[in-house]
């Protein structure tokens, strides 16, 4: 037990913090795009896979017992919905800048 509790910040470091910083790149190209649908797949697909484990999670642990079935899947939406709301928030920040470059761009033509 000591072990799994010793590896599990390197487990998380590796399969959740580095994913997250590339695809975190990958959603700042994706929301700089004329369109704002490019950069909403990332945070839809993060969402839906956080959803998707805490479900299995869920469903898997019913079985064995009621109370502490809840806590788990729980805890691990929390978790797994992180690379959510950092998707989120370069999303956001993203297309904020996109949008006051275009209206400055707009305003620019008007005073010609």
């Amino acid at each position: 037990m000591n072990i799994a509790a010793a590896l599990l910040p390197l487990a998380l470091f590796i399969y959740l913090l580095i994913p997250t910083a590339v695809l975190g790149v990958a959603e700042y190209f994706l929301s700089k795009t004329a369109s704002p649908w490019p950069g909403r797949v990332l945070p839809i697909l993060s969402a839906l896979f956080s959803v998707c484990i805490a479900a299995l999670l869920l469903f898997q642990l019913a079985a064995d017992s009621p109370f502490p079935a809840v806590l788990l899947p729980l805890a691990a939406l929390v978790i797994l919905n992180l690379p959510t709301a950092v998707f989120l928030i370069i999303h956001r920040c993203t297309r904020r800048a996109v949008l006051e470059k275009k209206g400055i761009e707009k305003m620019n033509i008007q005073d010609l």
